[in-house]
């Protein structure tokens, strides 16, 4: 497994789906992990090595900012493919294939892709399978970037996702040639991806939860908290919380004037601040766990405009019986039924109508926790998810060539 960072901790929705996936393989697989960290970080690789039979950590690329701008303008390459390119890693990946007879190479989303691009050039003979994961329809991600901020007179948020959605179409398109398969999180996600590349080997393998782990606890609900979970550097889950505050809280708080937001997520910036300001928002940041903060919240509301892939907090919401009213992209990929397992909003006015309507009506939360908590457990839990990605793999054996 390729990853772009280290799995662990898990706190936030690609490392989660990386380490359940190291986990749930393990058991039937001998894994290697490859991936950027902290190579120091002993307690990290300690708890890697319960799953992984080796652990190879490299440093994050440095890459600073005059670059990255320069490449904006000069580069016909994607931002995204040139984030994390390391000769180091590259090294690293090249030896280990000369020390290691692989089946199968896992590719944990498009921004590793030139990592295994670049370890394989000159290299002759069959080799293992290779497998892309992609976590988003990377292109598709940035066309919906690009029409939001065009829509909101975003000028140059706007001219950069064109831009990217360009670069990132032909890079994808080549990334998926290139593999043997593609892993896809989401039926639409194949869609985009089979657009690009009919021949596309795909199988769907959703984000997962588990539900072991995820399940109610003592909740202590006021009728009035709601929340929003979002790693906070991440551009559509700004977008979405600007909008929802902007857009649809000054609604909710006229209806319901004591109701409260609580914002949770890493990667808070000093812009981010001015949220505070907001009657009735409370910054939260960062936390050791989420669930807490589910089991004190009435609603998760996930208000996402641009994007793509399967969201792991709406997942973790239902598996924690805790309703839900998002729009119709915040719940993409996961096959739920307004008005039975969440609320359907996809402008402001409806937005908040849903949110005031749910805090009102205790019986329906009751409704909507209990039917998305059984559908989750059903169709949604890691155990029952992986063994798709491993009846794929037999799927590829027959096709192991040159890549």
């Amino acid at each position: 497994m390729l990853t772009p960072r280290a799995p662990y901790p898990a706190d936030h929705g690609a490392a989660l789906r990386n380490l359940y996936l190291l986990k749930s393989l393990s058991q039937h697989h001998e894994v290697s992990l490859l991936t950027f960290g902290n190579p120091g970080d002993v307690g990290v690789t300690r708890v890697l090595q319960e799953y992984a039979h080796r652990v190879d950590v490299v440093p994050f690329p440095t890459r600073p900012r005059w670059r990255r701008l320069a490449a904006l303008g000069t580069s016909r390459q994607p931002d995204l493919a040139l984030r994390l390119w390391s000769p180091a890693l590259i090294a690293r990946l090249r030896e280990m294939l000369e020390q290691s007879s692989f089946d199968l190479i896992q590719i944990e989303g498009l921004e590793m892709f030139g990592a295994w691009a670049g370890a394989r050039s000159g290299r002759r003979g069959i080799g293992p399978i290779v497998v892309l994961d992609e976590h988003n329809a990377e292109y598709n991600l940035q066309h919906t970037a690009w029409q939001t901020s065009l829509h909101a007179r975003a000028w140059l948020p706007a001219l950069y996702s064109f831009v990217q959605a360009r670069r990132l179409r032909r890079y994808e398109q080549r990334a998926c040639q290139a593999a043997h398969g593609v892993v896809l999180v989401s039926k639409a996600d194949e869609i985009s991806l089979r657009a690009l590349y009919p021949r596309l080997r795909a199988c769907v393998v959703p984000n997962g939860v588990d539900t072991a782990h995820y399940v109610a606890g003592d909740r202590q609900t006021d009728g009035a908290t709601i929340l929003f979970i979002g790693k906070m550097d991440y551009r559509p889950n700004v977008d979405a919380i600007n909008w929802f505050c902007s857009q649809i809280w000054p609604a909710v708080r006229s209806a319901v004037p004591r109701a409260r937001l609580l914002v949770v997520g890493r990667d808070l910036r000093p812009e981010h601040q001015l949220l505070a300001r907001v009657p009735g928002v409370e910054l939260v940041g960062a936390v050791p766990d989420e669930r807490p903060w589910f089991d004190r919240s009435d609603l998760l509301v996930v208000p996402m405009r641009m994007g793509s892939g399967v969201r792991l907090k709406v997942l973790q919401a239902m598996a924690m019986g805790v309703p839900i009213v998002s729009t119709s992209l915040g719940m993409s990929g996961v096959d739920a039924e307004n008005g039975t397992h969440y609320l359907l909003a996809d402008s402001p006015s409806d937005f908040a109508r849903q949110i005031v309507a749910a805090l009102g009506n205790p019986a329906l939360r009751s409704s909507l926790a209990r039917a998305a908590r059984k559908l989750v457990c059903e169709r949604y839990d890691w155990q029952v998810i992986v063994p798709r990605l491993e009846i794929f793999y037999e799927e590829l054996s027959g096709v192991r060539g040159i890549r």
